[in-house]
């Protein structure tokens, strides 16, 4: 798109250009014919005025005389009171000496004292040459034109660009499951309203992400507080010795269908929180800690700090990336913010397939407020996936609880 945008600039500026250009040469031309014509009339007069002193003198106009008064391709005539004419030409001036039909030549007629008149003429390709350059002088001038047109081409294409490149990256991890995008406001109106559109989204996934948590805990709550009444009675009944036997043996059937209910009950509250929050985004946990500790090892380099990690537990179990990339985004800044020391990254799936990261570090740096932004909006993303995020890190370390999604 950037080639094509820019070619179709260059090419937008060179026809401007050339407009532009064939408007001021055929003006400059005009001007350059007006002054010609007026320098012409002046030279036939001064001719006119030798001419006139040659007769008063007694001596022949002819063509040697004549001739020293002319320029470059320029031609006169001298119409003398008797009818004979004298002609003289330089070279390059091929047109006929006077004002014909279809003759672009410029000419000038002034008349002598004593009679005649002199008619001075001077070829068009005079006036053509001034205004139009040669054609090396315009192909290298169309070249440079062209140069710097791609070059601003170029800079504008990669400025328009640019908002719609942090788009795509934005959309790329609402894909993720990223649903706290950082979008800045642009100059270009389409992109604002792209990017409003995708805060939009994004306010939505996390909008049902926090409803299906609630209704997750709101379901186990209510179809497992009966289940667990109703068992406390069953075996409270079945405790009484004076029960017959098959009275006995109905209770602990009875007991098996509540437990039954119960873990069945747990599945289906555990697979509707374990649901991928986008499809196909999920990977597996070696993978996705690959890359996050990848990123906090150069992030802390530039600290001068080392890295260490783990993965325990199934690291073949997938998960929804987006999410635990902000989680672990806000606390990298937080770490830098508020500990020192080497520092250690654990990630594990645990038997429940809930996956817990921990941060450890190996002193606490003192600042004025325990609690900072990063950290806060950290625990926030993860109370709204169903999780946690407790501890601190020089004491046992902060540990993030997120459910599988």
């Amino acid at each position: 798109m950037r080639r094509r945008a820019t070619l179709l600039f260059v090419l937008l500026v060179l026809t401007l250009a050339s407009l532009g250009f064939l408007l001021r040469t055929g003006s400059l031309e005009e001007r350059v014919r007006d002054h010609d014509t007026m320098a012409l009339e002046h030279e036939a007069i001064a001719i006119a005025v030798a001419v006139r002193d040659r007769h008063l003198a007694g001596k022949e106009v002819d063509a040697d005389f004549l001739a020293p008064f002319l320029g470059t391709r320029m031609g006169v005539r001298f119409h003398a009171a008797d009818g004979s004419e004298v002609e003289a030409r330089t070279a390059g001036f091929h047109g006929p000496l006077g004002p014909e039909a279809g003759n672009r030549d410029l000419w000038a007629t002034v008349s002598v004292a004593g009679g005649g008149y002199i008619l001075l003429s001077e070829d068009d390709t005079v006036v053509h040459d001034t205004a139009w350059p040669s054609p090396v002088v315009l192909a290298l001038a169309l070249l440079v034109v062209g140069a710097l047109a791609a070059g601003v081409g170029l800079l504008f294409a990669r400025l328009y660009e640019r908002p719609f490149r942090q788009l795509a990256e934005a959309a790329a991890a609402l894909g993720r499951g990223r649903f706290q995008l950082d979008l800045r406001p642009s100059r270009i109106p389409a992109a604002n309203e792209i990017a409003q559109a995708l805060e939009a989204s994004a306010q939505q996934l996390q909008d049902r992400m926090a409803t299906e948590e609630e209704l997750a805990q709101r379901a186990s709550h209510v179809l497992r507080t009966p289940l667990t009444g109703l068992r406390l009675e069953l075996e409270e009944a079945a405790l009484d010795e004076s029960l017959p036997a098959e009275t006995a043996a109905v209770l602990e059937r009875s007991l098996a269908r509540v437990d039954q209910l119960d873990a069945v009950t747990g599945e289906l509250v555990a697979l509707a929180r374990h649901r991928a929050l986008v499809a196909d985004a999920a990977i597996e946990l070696g993978a996705l800690a690959r890359q996050l500790t990848q990123r906090w090892a150069d992030e802390l380099d530039l600290q001068h700090r080392s890295l260490s990690a783990a993965v325990e537990g199934d690291a073949t179990t997938t998960y929804t990336p987006g999410p635990v990339e902000q989680i672990l985004e806000l606390l990298l800044v937080d770490v830098g913010y508020r500990t020192a020391g080497p520092v250690r990254l654990v990630f594990a799936a645990g038997a429940d397939r809930h996956l817990r990261i921990t941060v450890t570090a190996e002193s606490r740096m003192p600042v004025r407020k325990p609690g900072t932004a990063p950290l806060l909006r950290a625990r926030t993303i993860a109370l709204a996936l169903g999780g946690r995020l407790e501890g601190e890190y020089a004491e046992g370390g902060v540990e993030i609880v997120l459910p599988r999604r």
